[in-house]
């Protein structure tokens, strides 16, 4: 009989603490006000794409410039304002009020197509964003964008800024900040928040954590560094109840429609792709972000890369689940016949 409890119980602490999440989940994403934060990387252009003229297979960390174009148009015509940080601050601190629904457009790494596509798109639609700058980029970085891409120069910068975007840091060499020494880390924050300053003459306040290499340790030297607000890898609409030095973002890949974006921007979809998010980074909370970041290279760059991807992954998840309780429920059939 004891045997029979201890079973009971540890089948259903799973299913207990499993739905204890998914209600936290909801909780954070019914927060208000609440902002989504949009985060992309860089751009083909369509044209070259549809001609044949480029191919570049990557979905998840590029979108179409026609692409961003229908997501800024969908926004507008939903009425939403594109906010930048220091203006979320004020809301969320209730020093400014939002008159209909804003949103923050983050883009990150600093990729040459940021000016050549993104800049005027954003122009044509009366926005702004957010772009965060890796100044010397490491091989690794440069290397995944060879012959398709490439940087910002500092002139690029000045001028994205004169223009009313807002330029904020992505370290030096987009380096793991977890894997390095506190020296390195600090000089990694503020070599790149001075050199910035001096590129644009102004302050960079706003800094973005390279592949999901931030701890407690770095998150505190983020702040340390003069740094207002941080982002990362963490998913989810933001709300005044986030840390600012860990905002949550929303990803935007290569073929979202502007009408499945703004889908994903509902309370539901974002505390679905919070899910999502957390048990993509299991293995980089468990074993570390050099581990978790090399697997997911692995993973992704495999043939059960597909699967893995935002619309397959929940799919796997719910067949997880019943395959859970089907057990469950043939092992109590069996317990108790």
């Amino acid at each position: 009989m004891l045997f029979t409890v201890i079973g009971l119980f540890c089948f259903a602490l799973p299913l207990v603490a499993g739905g204890a999440w998914v209600l936290w989940l909801l909780r954070q994403e019914h927060r208000t006000p609440r902002v989504p934060i949009l985060m992309y990387h860089r751009f083909l252009d369509a044209k070259k794409v549809a001609s044949g003229e480029l191919v570049d297979p990557e979905r998840v960390w590029v979108a179409l410039d026609s692409e961003l174009d229908e997501h800024c148009a969908a926004l507008a015509k939903a009425g939403y304002t594109a906010i930048d940080f220091d203006e979320l601050l004020e809301v969320f601190a209730g020093k400014r009020t939002i008159d209909d629904k804003a949103v923050v457009l983050t883009f990150d790494d600093g990729y040459t197509s940021c000016w050549d596509l993104a800049r005027p798109v954003l122009k044509r639609h009366g926005m702004k964003g957010v772009f965060y700058i890796c100044l010397t980029p490491d091989d690794h970085s440069r290397e995944l964008v060879k012959g398709i891409d490439d940087f910002m120069t500092p002139e690029q910068l000045r001028g994205m800024h004169e223009l009313g975007h807002t330029i904020g840091s992505h370290t030096m060499s987009h380096g793991l900040l977890s894997e390095m020494t506190d020296d390195e880390v600090r000089w990694e924050l503020t070599e790149s928040k001075a050199q910035l300053e001096k590129h644009i003459g102004a302050p960079v306040d706003h800094f973005c954590i390279p592949r999901a290499g931030g701890d407690k340790r770095v998150i505190r030297m983020i702040g340390e560094a003069g740094y207002t607000t941080s982002t990362g890898a963490d998913k989810g609409g933001a709300h005044p109840g986030c840390h600012p030095l860990r905002l949550p973002r929303i990803g935007v890949s290569r073929g979202t429609s502007g009408e499945a974006l703004l889908a994903r921007l509902h309370p539901l979809r974002a505390a679905k792709e919070r899910m999502l998010s957390d048990i993509r980074l299991i293995p980089t909370r468990v074993m570390g972000p050099r581990v978790g970041y090399e697997l997911r290279k692995v993973l992704y760059g495999g043939p059960i890369r597909r699967a893995l991807l935002q619309e397959h992954l929940m799919k796997l998840i719910l067949l997880a689940g019943v395959g859970y309780v089907g057990l469950g429920v043939f092992w109590l059939m069996h317990t108790f016949q």
